[in-house]
């Protein structure tokens, strides 16, 4: 529940509108979504450090399964934990991106795969799907300030 209401208090605040100022808003959507497919792009190839990049220092987490984690080293600890799992793939693909009217902050929506091998050496695929609300930051860079990803039901 503390998750869920963490994300919608979030969800609020990016939507009251901020002090108007002139900024191109189909501009900012696509650098938006271009910043969410670089991020998957680096997530992919297994460079932790350029997928670094896109979390703010104190960015939140919410993994599947895991405890929410709070700020960039925390999170780190997670990914660095991850990839250490024999047959490890993480990709995500972003379906949209919204903006508030100042433009200053915005969210992307979409969903992800995540592949490992069990401790028998067999390949599992898990999906679902994510939501993640950035911030535009002073250099006109997009990185991710919250993370909340949901599995898909399990199949039976």
């Amino acid at each position: 529940m503390k998750t869920i209401l963490q994300c919608i208090v979030t969800l609020i605040i990016l939507f009251i509108p901020a002090c108007s100022k002139n900024v191109d808003l189909k501009a900012e959507r696509t650098a938006l979504l271009d910043s969410d497919k670089a991020w998957s792009n680096a997530a992919a190839s297994g460079d932790v450090k350029l997928a670094a990049t896109y979390w703010t220092d104190n960015a939140i987490n919410y993994f599947p399964g895991q405890e929410p984690a709070f700020g960039k080293e925390a999170i780190l600890e997670i990914v660095k934990k991850n990839r250490s799992i024999p047959g490890f793939s993480l990709s995500w693909e972003p379906v949209d991106a919204f903006l508030s009217e100042s433009g200053d902050l915005g969210y992307t929506h979409g969903s992800y795969k995540v592949s490992f091998n069990d401790p028998e050496g067999n390949k599992l695929t898990r999906s679902g799907n994510y939501v993640c609300i950035w911030r535009n930051q002073e250099d006109g860079s997009w990185k991710c300030e919250l993370e909340c990803s949901v599995p898909e039901p399990k199949q039976e």
